[in-house]
């Protein structure tokens, strides 16, 4: 559903910026509220997972939006799952087929990466006068394909043959064409908050028990085109420690591997990312 009209949260169009999560973050310090987002047509502060620089090159949709859920940080595990539905989602609805989603938080096209995601905590008075919990949601989109966007794939620190090949959303538009960057901006926000919210309903009325995946934890599986597939399982530093076949996420959100050896290890997405065989 998206979120326009008068009282709709704030979205700032920027041509560069330094970091667009912090951008938010500093709003979200004034009190600023649910829904209230910033969008970059450049970085140049960007940062991915586990801290690492992202280059974020024109070219892209850079954006982030302060989600205020209302549930207690002990369930925001299960937020990067929902949001990059939402995310993923938007994109079809612009006319994209087929988006799936990588473990933890990217989304996929043909095997290219045409999209990530990094949601960040924090704890600041609302203006609305909710609990003050709130985490930023940055999305990064391939809009086009141009060269800078080819030398910046894959993960931060994993530039290596082996990184995932870039997908753009232009290509997948096909003759229909990209629509303008606001409106692209206006759908990724909206689709990230309406699956927000619908996981936090979720939350309040106990079907996190389980953990806090359990709510969306049947339609994540349901994108994820590695399920099954040989994978391999690799450090922080581009090193492979484990392959085996993807069994699973649990509902915390551990991928779970079962090794060429027969073994099963779970894998928290601060340890390990995983690559195709």
């Amino acid at each position: 559903m998206a979120v326009t009209g008068p009282g709709a949260p704030e979205l700032r169009v920027l041509a560069e910026t330094g970091s667009t999560n912090d951008d938010v973050r500093a709003l979200a310090q004034e009190g600023a509220r649910h829904g209230t987002a910033v969008a970059a047509r450049r970085q140049l502060g960007g940062r991915g997972r586990r801290g690492h620089a992202w280059r974020s090159p024109e070219g892209g949709l850079y954006l982030s939006v302060l989600v205020r859920p209302g549930v207690g940080m002990r369930h925001f595990p299960g937020l990067p799952a929902a949001c990059s539905l939402g995310a993923a989602e938007a994109l079809e609805a612009l006319g994209a087929s087929g988006v799936g989603i990588k473990w933890p938080n990217d989304l996929v096209l043909d095997d290219g990466k045409l999209a990530g995601l990094l949601v960040e905590g924090g704890y600041a008075p609302a203006g609305d006068g909710g609990d003050g919990t709130y985490a930023v949601v940055g999305v990064g989109v391939n809009l086009r394909r141009v060269a800078a966007l080819d030398d910046a794939r894959g993960e931060p620190g994993e530039d290596s043959p082996a990184a995932l090949p870039v997908a753009c959303l232009e290509d997948a538009l096909g003759e229909g064409g990209l629509p303008p960057f606001e409106e692209v901006a206006r759908a990724v926000r909206d689709g990230v908050l309406s699956r927000a919210d619908a996981w936090a309903d979720d939350v309040r009325a106990g079907r996190a028990a389980a953990g806090p995946l359990a709510p969306v934890m049947g339609e994540y599986f349901d994108r994820m085109p590695m399920m099954g597939r040989p994978v391999r399982a690799v450090l922080p530093d581009g090193q492979t420690f484990a392959t085996g076949t993807l069994a699973g996420v649990d509902a915390w959100g551990r991928a779970v591997l079962v090794t060429d050896e027969g073994r099963e290890l779970q894998l928290a997405s601060e340890q390990a990312s995983l690559r195709p065989r």
